[in-house]
């Protein structure tokens, strides 16, 4: 079963250690980040959590004790009731297409609507990172926006969002098993 807790500094170097190439460093995290990921960058994006209210949740994922991804809730806008999911990481190959970032996306949701009160969520997913999309579909998540790249097809992003009605009426499908 996954657990989620809040990502801390002792983090930061395993987080490292899972970004491979700057490729993959932008799939992940768009162009937040610059490669090589380090410790300062990662450390003022935790700073962001550390707000109050918290304008950023950071988690680590944990599957019986073991950290194996990353998983944050941004941009959270308590007065409008939304926030954009991002960075959804499963680090260790062995753990991915297995179903563990559908239960992290899962409990952020819930954590989103249920505990922080938000209305709406917002994330960006390349074109080609097909499972991921499938995976936000299945929770409610709709396209709403292709931003393309005029240099290449590959990186076309796409925006998505999902409002709590949308994901309450998900759920309720898949408890009745429609």
């Amino acid at each position: 079963m996954i657990t989620l807790e809040k990502f801390e500094a002792e983090d930061i170097q395993r987080l490292i250690n899972w970004v491979a190439d700057a490729d993959f460093l932008l799939q992940w995290s768009g162009s937040k980040y610059v490669f090589p990921l380090d410790e300062k960058q990662l450390t003022t994006n935790l700073e962001m959590t550390r707000t109050d209210p918290p304008t950023q949740f950071m988690f680590k994922a944990l599957l019986d004790g073991t950290t194996i991804g990353h998983i944050e809730l941004m941009a959270v806008n308590y007065v409008e009731k939304r926030a954009v999911l991002a960075r959804v990481l499963i680090g260790p190959k062995q753990y991915r297409g297995q179903g563990c970032g559908k239960m992290m996306i899962g409990l952020v949701l819930h954590f989103a609507f249920n505990e922080l009160g938000l209305t709406k969520l917002d994330l960006g997913v390349f074109a080609f990172n097909k499972s991921a999309i499938q995976c936000y579909q299945q929770f409610g998540f709709k396209i709403y926006k292709t931003i393309p790249n005029r240099e290449d097809e590959k990186w076309t992003l796409l925006r998505m969002n999902l409002k709590k009605s949308a994901w309450i009426d998900m759920i309720k499908i898949n408890e009745n098993g429609e």
